[in-house]
């Protein structure tokens, strides 16, 4: 039923990126640390350089757990299962690594008109093992869409930041260190949020470097010479995926971009809605019409009781 194999063969490197979400286990040395699982997604996030080396874009969020596992020891396990069509399971394991925002490495991977709002780094896996399993007892599910609300977040707070050095001169050294100085951090933009809460791990641990963001927009790629990054690489978050839409949106009402994005046409069921009311007044009526018999059937046996007394 399961195998194990030292690299990804051809039909998984094509199965992967077809795939709508991820799972990206890793854990600190400490017996006491936590270990920790992080769901991941969005279209186009990941991508399978070759049979033995993986990476993803790893998007702004309430911790950065991965990033200091990886800092601390390296151990990394991605796991992919199948939600549709024949059940499958895969987990690559291997080495990981982190490219932080900012970074050669980074940007020769991840130009600036290709990056979404909120991307702090890439991690990657160096494969040294693939495990594969039946996936037998994994449900099937029905893919709706991407969510947009992270990147809709991400790109408000990054837009906070560059209005915030819309009109500053630049520092004349673009050096973090310089560009720190020249200026404060806004606590509503995105710098601020990667310090308060993507420097160190919920164990303690190094996660981003102690000064990540303080010099954004200043020595990042998308920041003052270039024009900001709007481009979303989610037109599937902002599609109908199956008939039942509408019904699924009721588990996340919050999410107004997918919500604009609906028509929904009853008019194939017109004619049941109509014969669903024609039956209620129907209904309605009989009952009324049996009350009336019955008032008049209940007056006249209190009548004839009446009588029967009397006499």
């Amino acid at each position: 039923m399961g195998q194990f194999l030292d690299e990804l063969p051809t039909y998984l490197m094509e199965w992967i990126p077809k795939q709508h979400m991820f799972w990206v286990a890793s854990a600190p040395l400490s017996q006491d640390g936590h270990v920790n699982i992080s769901p991941k997604g969005i279209e186009g996030t990941f991508r399978v350089v070759n049979s033995r080396r993986v990476w993803y874009e790893d998007l702004s969020g309430t911790g950065a757990e991965t990033v200091s596992h990886i800092r601390e020891n390296g151990r990394v396990t991605i796991l992919f299962h199948a939600f549709e069509g024949p059940a499958r399971i895969v987990r690559l394991y291997g080495k990981g690594f982190v490219y932080e925002l900012g970074t050669p490495e980074y940007e020769e991977l991840l130009p600036a008109d290709e990056r979404l709002p909120g991307s702090r780094a890439i991690i990657g896996l160096d494969v040294t093992k693939v495990g594969t399993t039946c996936g037998y007892a994994v449900p099937y599910y029905q893919f709706v869409g991407h969510r947009t609300q992270l990147m809709d977040w991400a790109a408000m707070k990054e837009g906070v930041d560059q209005q915030d050095v819309k009109d500053l001169p630049a520092p004349q050294s673009t050096t973090t260190e310089t560009a720190g100085k020249v200026m404060g951090i806004n606590p509503k933009g995105m710098r601020h949020w990667w310090q308060l809460h993507n420097i160190t791990s919920i164990d303690g641990l190094p996660a981003l470097s102690s000064d990540f963001g303080k010099a954004f927009p200043f020595v990042f790629s998308f920041g003052r010479n270039r024009a900001p990054i709007t481009r979303l690489r989610t037109s599937k978050a902002r599609q109908i995926a199956t008939p039942d839409y509408p019904r699924a949106l009721k588990s996340d009402p919050y999410n107004a971009q997918l919500r604009s994005a609906i028509t929904v046409d009853i008019t194939p069921h017109s004619y049941s809605y109509a014969f669903k009311l024609l039956v209620f007044f129907l209904v309605f009526l009989i009952g009324v019409a049996f009350g009336r018999g019955y008032d008049r059937y209940y007056h006249h046996l209190s009548n004839f009781e009446f009588i029967k007394t009397s006499s």
